[in-house]
C-alpha cells in the first residue's frame, strides 16, 4: 500500500479539527451524556420492589394498636398529641418550642422559602445555639439550601460553633441514580422528649397560604415515639450521602438585624409570655408509632404505603387527605379494591383549579381512573391549596406526616409520619377535616364531572393552567419524574 503523503495526512488531520467537526463532536457527546444520565436516573426505579413478609408484620393494624396495658395507663403517663393546622399561632408554637429547648434541637427540613417566617425560624435556632443548646439541621441537598435572601442566615449557621448543618444527597452527576431522591421529611425533635411532625415546609406562605398540618408530640421520651424519631435522625446524619456543610469564613454581620426583627415579631406575641405546660398539651393518646421510608437512594420498598394499604384493608371507614393523587395503574387498582371493603371511603385532594403541582397534568388525564362506586373522590375548591398529608381510619387511627399519595412518596423520597391510636385525637382530626375540607369540596361523579352542590361554588382551571397541564402531560415523563 502506497504510504500517504505527509502533507496530505496533516491536511486530513487538521480538517478533522475544523470547527464543524468540533461542534458535531461536542453535540454528539453532550447528547450521549444526557441520554446516559437520563437512563441512569430512571433505570433504578423500573425494578419491582416490595415489602417482605417479615417487615409487613409490623405494618398492620395490630402493630399500630395500643395494648391493654398502654390503654390502662394513667393519662399523665401517656404521650400527648396536639393537632396544629397552619396559622400564625401554630408557627409561634413552633418558635416557642425552640425557645424552651434546654439541651438539643434536631431538624429535618425539606425546603425553605424566602421570607420573614424563614428568617424568624432560623434566628430562633441561632438564639438556642447561643444559649448552649446543641442544634443539628439536615436539609435536602438540592432544594433545601439557604440561598438568595436567606444566604445571610446561612453564613451564620454554617460557621456557628454550636450548630451542625448537613445536606442530604447533594446533586452529583457521577451518581445519577441518586439525583431523583429528595429528603422530603419535616421533623423537629427537642430535648429528646418533644417533637413536631407534619407536611409543612419552612416559610411564610407555608403557614399563611397553604392548608397544612403538623402534630406536636409531648410527654414522650427516648423509649417512645420521640426516641424512634431520634434514631431515624441519627441514621440520616450517618448515611454516606449526608455531608456536613461549613463555610470557610465566618460572617455574623447580619445577626443583630435578624435578632431585632425576631424580637419585634416574637416578643410582641401572646405566646412569648404565656405559661406552657408541655405535659398538658393536646390530648393523651394510647400509642404513637413513628414510621419512615428507607433512607437509601435507590427505589425504596413502599413501607409507609404498605402500612396505609394494610390499614385500609382492615378498616370499614377510611379518609385520605392528600395534595397530590398521582399513582400508577397498579396502585390505582389496588386502592379501588381496598375501597370496596370499606363502607365509607373518602379521598380528598386538590382540584385542577388550585393545585400548584405540574404533576397534576397526569391527574387531569387520569382522574377518571379513580372513579367507581366505592370511592368518594372530593376536590377542594378553595383558592389556596391543601398541603396536608393525613389519613383517618375507623374513628380511631390518625396518620399525619410528609407522605403524599404519589409515586415519589411511595418509592423515591425519604418520608416520615406518625400513626396515632386514639379515639379522642381522631375525633379532633375528623372535625377539622369535615369543617375545613369536606365543607368546601365537591364530589367528582362517575361522569368525571362535579356533582352539583348549591352551597359550594365549582372552580375550574384557567386557560393558561389548562395549557400548562397539556404541555406537561405531553412530555410523557410526568408519571416517572413527579
Amino acid at each position: 500500500m502506497k504510504p500517504l503523503h505527509r502533507k496530505k495526512a496533516v491536511a486530513l488531520y487538521e480538517n478533522r479539527l475544523g470547527i464543524g467537526y468540533v461542534i458535531s463532536t461536542v453535540i454528539f457527546y453532550v447528547l450521549a451524556a444526557f441520554i446516559w444520565i437520563l437512563v441512569a436516573m430512571i433505570a433504578p426505579y423500573t425494578a419491582t420492589v416490595t415489602v417482605s413478609a417479615s417487615r409487613n408484620i409490623v405494618l398492620t393494624r395490630h402493630a399500630f394498636s395500643a395494648t391493654d396495658e398502654q390503654i390502662a395507663l394513667d393519662e399523665d403517663m401517656k404521650e400527648r398529641a396536639l393537632l396544629m393546622p397552619t396559622s400564625e399561632d401554630s408557627f409561634l408554637r413552633r418558635l416557642r418550642l425552640i425557645e424552651d429547648a434546654e439541651s438539643t434541637v434536631d431538624c429535618l427540613i425539606f425546603d425553605t422559602y424566602e421570607g420573614k417566617y424563614s428568617e424568624y425560624y432560623y434566628t430562633a435556632l441561632i438564639k438556642a445555639a447561643e444559649r448552649g443548646v446543641k442544634v443539628r439541621i439536615v436539609q435536602d441537598g438540592k432544594l433545601g439550601r439557604l440561598n438568595g435572601s436567606l444566604e445571610r442566615i446561612g453564613k451564620i449557621i454554617d460557621n456557628h460553633d454550636n450548630i451542625e448543618l448537613y445536606y442530604f444527597n447533594n446533586f452529583n452527576l457521577f451518581n445519577p441514580g441518586a439525583i431523583m431522591t429528595l429528603m422530603h421529611d419535616k421533623l423537629t425533635v427537642v430535648d429528646g422528649n418533644k417533637m413536631i411532625v407534619g407536611g409543612v415546609n419552612i416559610g411564610t406562605g407555608s403557614y399563611l397560604s397553604n392548608y397544612d398540618m403538623e402534630v406536636m408530640i409531648t410527654n414522650s421520651d427516648l423509649a417512645k415515639s420521640v426516641g424512634q424519631a431520634e434514631t431515624y435522625f441519627n441514621k440520616m446524619i450517618a448515611h454516606d450521602i449526608t455531608k456536613r456543610h461549613r463555610r470557610e469564613k465566618r460572617d455574623h454581620s447580619a445577626k443583630s438585624s435578624l435578632l431585632k426583627q425576631y424580637y419585634e415579631f416574637y416578643d410582641n406575641s401572646e405566646i412569648a409570655d404565656a405559661e406552657v405546660d408541655y405535659s398538658e398539651q393536646g390530648v393523651a393518646v394510647d400509642k404513637i408509632t413513628f414510621l419512615t421510608n428507607p433512607i437509601d437512594y435507590k427505589k425504596k420498598a413502599p413501607i409507609i404505603y404498605r402500612a396505609m394499604c394494610n390499614m385500609m384493608e382492615s378498616s370499614e371507614k377510611s379518609i385520605i387527605v392528600t395534595p397530590y393523587t398521582l399513582l400508577q395503574s397498579d396502585k390505582k387498582d389496588e386502592i379501588k379494591k381496598l375501597a370496596s371493603g370499606n363502607t365509607d371511603f373518602t379521598l380528598i385532594t386538590n382540584s385542577l383549579y388550585n393545585s400548584r403541582n405540574v404533576g397534576y397534568a397526569d391527574y387531569a388525564n387520569t382522574r377518571k381512573d379513580y372513579l367507581n362506586s366505592n370511592i368518594k373522590l372530593m376536590e377542594f375548591q378553595d383558592k389556596n391549596q391543601l398541603h396536608c398529608k393525613m389519613f383517618s381510619f375507623d374513628d380511631r387511627f390518625s396518620v399525619i406526616g410528609s407522605f403524599n399519595l404519589d409515586e415519589r412518596s411511595i418509592h423515591i423520597d425519604t418520608e416520615c409520619v406518625v400513626v396515632i391510636d386514639s379515639k379522642d385525637f381522631n375525633t379532633i382530626l375528623n372535625d377539622y377535616i369535615n369543617k375545613t375540607f369536606l365543607s368546601n369540596s365537591l364530589q367528582v361523579g362517575n361522569d368525571n364531572e362535579y356533582v352539583p352542590d348549591e352551597n359550594i361554588t365549582a372552580h375550574y382551571p384557567t386557560a393558561s393552567k389548562r395549557f400548562k397541564y397539556f404541555i406537561y402531560g405531553a412530555l410523557g415523563l410526568v408519571r416517572c419524574l413527579i
